[in-house]
Order: structure tokens, then C-alpha cells, then sequence
């Protein structure tokens, strides 16, 4: 077999490992037990120390929010906190796993609060996280984009409990609004 070939059993091995083999995924003890204690998640919000910022006006022709039936369509978000765009720049190139794992944890800080606008500050109001589809601004061969969306995906687990648990998409991209290194749209279920 060639180096391609061996390449990419390797990576479906490792990947079929990383989900049980069975379909279901293997979780790791990311989260602290204080951070998941409570089942409301505004208090949950509060045991991880985060406030939700307000949610920026939109800069183009749409809405932050779509609410149709008992679901939640929120707009993509990019790393802003405090008016700052966080970690800037492609992942692989000029900006680390590491501090796009954080943007991607803004981003969904981000997405919070937009829904928690949708859902008129009440976020026990939610069913659970359906989906978050994340792009990755990535140099040509960074291929960790998976890796990246753990930053939203695992805070949305802290948060809203199994009811975070979601399916998601983790997509490369050449460039992102404003030079963001992530940008993250969701589907959320509410009463």
C-alpha cells in the first residue's frame, strides 16, 4: 500500500476509535463536575463564569435569530468579545489549535446570547442544541478542523448538559469575514 492509502486508514481508524466504533461517541471528562452540576443552564452559565454580551446589531441585510416553530436558526457568529475580533488569520498558518479552540469557545459564548434574545432571556426554554455548522479559516494542509469546533462544542455541552450534545459539521475554509479564524451558525430546539 502507499503512504496515501496507509494515510487514510490511519486517520478512519483513529476516527472510528474516537467514536466508540459502535456510532456512539466516547466522552471525555473535559468539563469539571462543578461545571455541570446544575440543570439550569443560566446558572450553569454563572458556575463556568461567563456573562453573555450583548448581541450585536446585524452589519448586513439579516437578522441575528429566526424562530419557526420550536426552532432556533442563528445567524453565524464570529470571535468577538468586548469589540475585538479574537485570533485573527488562517489555523495552521498564523493562528494555533489552541487559540482557535478559543475563539471557537467565544463564538459559541457568541450564540448564546443570541439565543438567549430568541428565547427573551429564558434559556431553560431550551430542548437542546440540534446542530452547529463551523468553518475553519485553514491554511492548505490543516486538516484539524474537527479539533477547533471542540471550543464551541464542548462549552455547549457545559452548558445545556446532554441537551448540548448535537451534530455539527467542521468545515475548512480559504477566509472568513473580517480575517475571523471561526465562524459558527446553530439550529436550537425550544418549547
Amino acid at each position: 500500500m502507499g503512504r496515501a492509502v496507509i494515510g487514510q486508514l490511519s486517520r478512519r481508524n483513529l476516527l472510528w476509535g474516537l467514536v466508540g466504533g459502535a456510532g456512539t461517541i466516547a466522552t471525555l471528562p473535559l468539563l469539571s463536575q462543578r461545571a455541570i452540576a446544575s440543570t439550569d443552564p443560566a446558572a450553569r452559565l454563572s458556575e463556568l463564569g461567563i456573562e453573555l454580551p450583548e448581541v450585536p446589531p446585524p452589519v448586513a441585510n439579516y437578522v441575528p435569530f429566526v424562530i419557526t416553530g420550536n426552532q432556533v436558526f442563528l445567524a453565524g457568529q464570529i470571535a468577538f468579545r468586548d469589540g475585538e475580533l479574537l485570533f485573527p488569520g488562517k489555523v495552521g498558518l498564523n493562528v494555533s489549535v489552541e487559540d482557535a479552540q478559543e475563539a471557537a469557545r467565544q463564538v459559541a459564548i457568541n450564540l448564546i446570547a443570541a439565543l438567549n434574545a430568541a428565547c427573551e432571556g429564558d434559556l431553560s426554554r431550551v430542548v437542546r442544541c440540534v446542530r452547529l455548522d463551523g468553518f475553519v479559516a485553514s491554511a492548505d494542509d490543516f486538516t484539524a478542523q474537527p479539533s477547533v469546533m471542540n471550543g464551541a462544542s464542548d462549552l455547549m455541552v457545559g452548558v445545556f448538559g446532554d441537551a448540548g450534545r448535537h451534530s455539527r459539521a467542521a468545515i475548512g475554509v480559504n477566509v472568513l469575514p473580517l480575517d475571523a479564524s471561526v465562524e459558527i451558525a446553530a439550529v436550537f430546539e425550544i418549547a
